[in-house]
């Protein structure tokens, strides 16, 4: 897909009125769906500073969704209601679970879903609070938390997975990528493109823009029109992770304020 900032495109379209922009000119959503902030133990991005980085952008939509757990999501969306932003910057609250099987992405959600559930246990869950399933980075062999080959399958045949990331910034490998593309394709899953944020550099690498939604059903009829543009991380990007892990490890030590509990995730960054 063609590489630009949101803002730009929204602005572009404005202008030339291209063909992403419908007839009746009905506003358009720029989102990310997987986004880290302090909340994961190898992030140290503040709710201000994304907040701040993600309206520069030109982010609308934005799913946060931290290791094991939803409070980072609702610290952000708290922090951009008390910045007087929330209208600008809708936040959903999201949480990357590990399974025993391996990563999976809940969106729309309302609580924490625990760590150590089955791939499948974990989107009934996500399903029962109304959310929607991600399937994050499947075929990233370099990232050892990656849903394994054999739940991924079930999943999908089992029609419970409602989207999945066809590109990833984070993907070293252009073909892992390409691979998650054909195995949605094939499947009929629509595909998304996510950042994978784990630092200010990042966000917005890579976005969807689609029509605008407010709810997870609303999201799910605009993902028919998404248009998602991406972006890699340089593969130094991982180094910030290892960063942020340490940075953290030391800040605790140090009985210095960390959001992140130190089991909060298994990622390889």
């Amino acid at each position: 897909m063609t590489v630009a900032a949101p803002a730009t495109i929204a602005a572009r379209a404005d202008i030339e009125a291209e063909p992403i922009v419908k007839a009746n000119r009905r506003a358009l959503a720029f989102a990310d769906f997987h986004i880290h902030s302090r909340f994961s133990r190898d992030s140290i991005l503040s709710e201000d500073k994304f907040i701040r980085v993600a309206l520069q952008r030109g982010l609308t939509h934005v799913a946060v969704t931290n290791h094991n757990n939803v409070e980072g999501a609702i610290a952000v969306r708290d922090r951009a209601v008390a910045l007087g932003v929330d209208e600008r910057l809708t936040v959903i609250l999201g949480e990357e679970v590990s399974t025993s099987d391996g990563e999976v992405v809940g969106i729309f959600l309302q609580r924490t879903i625990p760590r150590g559930l089955t791939a499948e246990q974990t989107a009934d869950e996500i399903h029962a609070q109304g959310g929607l399933v991600s399937i994050p980075h499947p075929f990233d062999p370099f990232r050892a938390s990656h849903i394994r080959r054999g739940p991924l399958e079930r999943l999908a045949a089992a029609g419970k997975i409602d989207m999945i990331e066809v590109f990833n910034s984070r993907v070293t490998f252009s073909r892992h990528n390409e691979q998650a593309a054909e195995f949605a394709a094939r499947h009929r899953i629509p595909g998304i493109a996510c950042s994978d944020t784990h630092s200010a550099f990042e966000v917005a690498m890579s976005f969807n823009a689609l029509p605008a939604f407010e709810t997870a059903e609303e999201l799910l009829e605009g993902l028919v029109e998404n248009e998602w543009h991406g972006s890699r991380s340089t593969v130094l990007i991982h180094l910030t992770t290892r960063y942020a892990v340490w940075s953290n490890i030391v800040r605790r030590w140090l009985g210095r304020d960390t959001a992140a509990p130190p089991e909060a995730s298994d990622d390889r960054g």
